[in-house]
């Protein structure tokens, strides 16, 4: 995590090797995929996930900003509806296609 504080990784452009793109974006991507994904992971061998309500909103807004991209290429479903009041990080799984419900307890 120290490597994210490190001010260099949110500067210029990252060559990705079949794109380059703004830094501040392609971290913002790549941050997004590891607490989504890790939610996955988590919840799926039955693990509690958490994040930061903090990261919560950083992740609703990078969710919100890329979700009709990821939706045309068949990388988030449709989004699950919750509760308006819901935690951000929720609201972000939610519109990526997620149930933050899930599984049921």
């Amino acid at each position: 995590m120290a490597a994210w504080a490190d001010p260099a990784v949110w500067e210029g452009e990252i060559d990705l090797g079949f794109a380059v793109g703004p830094a501040p974006e392609v971290a913002s991507i790549i941050i997004k995929e590891m607490a989504v994904h890790g939610w996955d992971v988590a919840v799926s061998t039955g693990q509690d996930y958490a994040v930061t309500p903090e990261a919560g909103e950083f992740l609703l807004r990078v969710v919100d900003e890329h979700a009709d991209m990821y939706r045309r290429y068949d990388g988030f479903a449709d989004p699950v509806p919750v509760d308006a009041g819901a935690p951000a990080f929720e609201r972000a799984l939610a519109l990526s296609g997620r149930d933050p419900r899930w599984p049921p307890r």
